[in-house]
């Protein structure tokens, strides 16, 4: 239920609606997610950072495959 309150103050700003469009009131958990979604603090889907517990994991291996077989490093 919160995420489509989030959808909803999302579509409001894509729609141009000003932020005090807002239809939950005052100092609810709805309201909240609303401005959420408004804001784009929630949905920002192109600032996502993975998960930290694959990021060591990932960055480990991707120096592995740019030092190479033989060890040279590609990255010098």
């Amino acid at each position: 239920m919160i995420m489509d309150v989030i959808k909803l103050g999302t579509r409001a700003r894509t729609l141009g609606r000003p932020r005090d469009a807002c239809p939950y009131p005052t100092d609810s958990r709805e309201r909240r997610a609303w401005y959420e979604g408004y804001d784009g603090s929630s949905l920002a889907f192109g600032m996502r950072v993975p998960h930290p517990a694959v990021t060591p994991r990932s960055t480990g291996r991707m120096l592995e495959v740019a030092a190479g077989a033989d060890g040279a490093s590609m990255l010098a």
